[in-house]
Formats: C-alpha cells, structure tokens, sequence
C-alpha cells in the first residue's frame, strides 16, 4: 500500500474490513441458548462494535495486519463455537475449547467494551440528503420528480407556487455581480457565493495594479541587460519585429500576465452581463404573468359579485 494513501481510502481495505465486520456479527446469531445466553451475545457483538470503531482511523499497516489477524482467529472461534448442537450431550471437544475460551474471554473483558458504542448523531441537513438518497436511489423516476426547476423556468404555474400566490423577483446588483431575489431572508450559501466572488475580483485588481507597478522596475533590468549586451557584444539572436516583442523579456513578462489579468476581469464582467440580461427577462416574464392573474383574478371577483346581486 502506497505510503502516502490512508488505509481507510483504500477500496480493498474497507471491503476486506466490512466483510470481517459483518462476518464476525453474523456468527453470534449461530450460538446455542444453552451454551450462550442472550445477554452474553449482546456483550459480544458490543465488544465487536468497539473494537471495529477504536481502530477505524488506524493508519499502521502493520497494527491493521495484527488487527485482521486476530479478527480472523476470532472468526475461526466464534465458528466452532458456533458449531455445538443445542441439548447435544457429546459435543466435539474443540467446539466445547473455542466456547470456553470465548466466555473465558468475555468474563475478563473490561464492562465498558461490553456496552453499545455510542451513535454518532449526524448533522439534520446531512440525514435529511442521506434520507433523500435511500428514498430515490432505487427509483430514478423519483429522483427526478423532487429536481427543482431552473431559475430560468420561471415563471412556474400557480400551482407549484408556495403560498399559492406569486410574487415578483427582485434584481438587484450585489458588488458587480446580479442576484435574484426569490423571498427573504437571503440563503446563506448565497451571502458565501457573494463574499467569495467579491474576494476573487478584489484579487485580480490587486494584481493588476501590482503588475503596473512592477513595469517600472522591469523596464530598468531590460535597460541593464542592454548595457551588458552591448558591452559584451552579446544580441538577441532572434529578435521579434513587431508588437510587443520589441520589449524586453522582463517588461514583456510583465505585460503578458497583466493582459492574461485583464481578459480573465472581462469575461467575468461579460458573464455578468449575459447573466443580468437573463434575470431581467425572469423578472419581466413573472412581473407579465402577475398582472395577467391579477386581472384575471379581478375579472372572477367582478362576476362573482354580479352573479349575487342578480
């Protein structure tokens, strides 16, 4: 095993591990009622939940291979103890040995190894996705059905509104980038999505700015490393005749990663655009089907009305 891999991202670790886990689990449920009671099963399979759980960030390959040696011995044992007959007077005599060594083993186990490991609780956003998963992962037609429709679908059918009734999108612009309003308060992950892309923006500025400074100090090593030129008789061989390549190397460095700056700030800043021109028309579509039910819901109100009095 490579090492710089951990054991427990190895595929043929975790199966090799999960099969003796599940083996060693399932041979307790083997046991006679005579020979092992049900509380002495119990105690055995916690002391197995233990044991799996204390080393499951085991990162040693030689502390795993003691670990699975021992866990396949115990296996071998819990077998043949597995194996005696309940109310058979003559059992085998090494099936008689592998059960007395193992409530041997179990009388000397310390009480907290005996109890239940305690259940991880896991965070309500990652049971609620786990839960989703185990409902749809059986059912591809499920999964689709609970896929949210696109920002760009809109505007949806009342029906599928929340609240049964619709409400307008707000555009506003949140530091150069465009944001749709849905419903307040604004979405955490969106407020992230904002600071992240406000910290990458600030950063490409910054570095643009730090490139225009450093062209100065540039163009003073391309002057000395004219001086040395000449002074040594020394040319560029292969001199470019036009554009920048009559700049020297350092000054065209410079202004090559200064441009490679400024392309990536114009494509956000079109991205931007495109995507401010998509949410307006969201915002134009939903604002046109609003004032169309709310005349049609006025025009229901009217004859409703009309049809009482007469």
């Amino acid at each position: 095993m490579p090492a710089h891999r951990l054991p427990r991202n190895s595929t043929a670790h975790r199966v090799a591990a999960i099969a003796l886990y599940r083996a060693l689990l399932l041979s307790t449920h083997t046991f006679a009622p005579d020979v092992f009671s049900p509380p002495q099963r119990t105690q055995l399979q916690n002391i197995i939940r233990n044991r799996f759980k204390q080393a499951r960030h085991e990162q040693s390959p030689r502390y795993l291979r003691l670990c699975f040696e021992a866990g396949y011995e115990a296996l071998d044992r819990l077998d043949a103890a597995g194996a005696i007959v309940a109310g058979e007077a003559e059992g085998e005599e090494e099936e008689r040995g592998s059960a007395a060594y193992i409530l041997a083993l179990l009388a000397r186990a310390p009480e907290k190894v005996k109890r239940a490991p305690p259940i991880t609780a896991l965070e309500p956003s990652l049971l609620k996705d786990l839960k989703l998963h185990l409902r749809t992962r059986h059912n591809p037609t499920a999964a689709a059905e609970t896929e949210k429709p696109s920002l760009f679908d809109r505007p949806l059918p009342l029906a599928q509104l929340k609240g049964g009734k619709r409400k307008v999108p707000v555009l506003f612009n949140a530091q150069g980038v465009p944001v749709l309003r849905l419903s307040k308060p604004q979405p955490a992950a969106l407020s992230g999505y904002l600071n992240h892309r406000a910290e990458v923006k600030q950063k490409r500025h910054d570095t643009r700015h730090r490139l225009t400074e450093e062209l100065e100090g540039a163009r003073w090593e391309d002057g000395w490393d004219g001086i040395i030129e000449r002074e040594t008789g020394i040319r560029q061989a292969n001199k470019e005749e036009s554009g920048r390549g009559r700049e020297g190397q350092w000054t065209r460095e410079i202004l090559s990663a200064r441009d490679e700056v400024g392309r990536k700030l114009s494509e956000d800043a079109e991205r931007r655009r495109v995507m401010g021109e998509r949410m307006q028309g969201v915002v134009d579509r939903e604002r046109g089907m609003a004032e169309t039910e709310g005349r049609e819901e006025a025009e229901r109100a009217f004859w409703e009305v009309s049809t009482g009095d007469a």
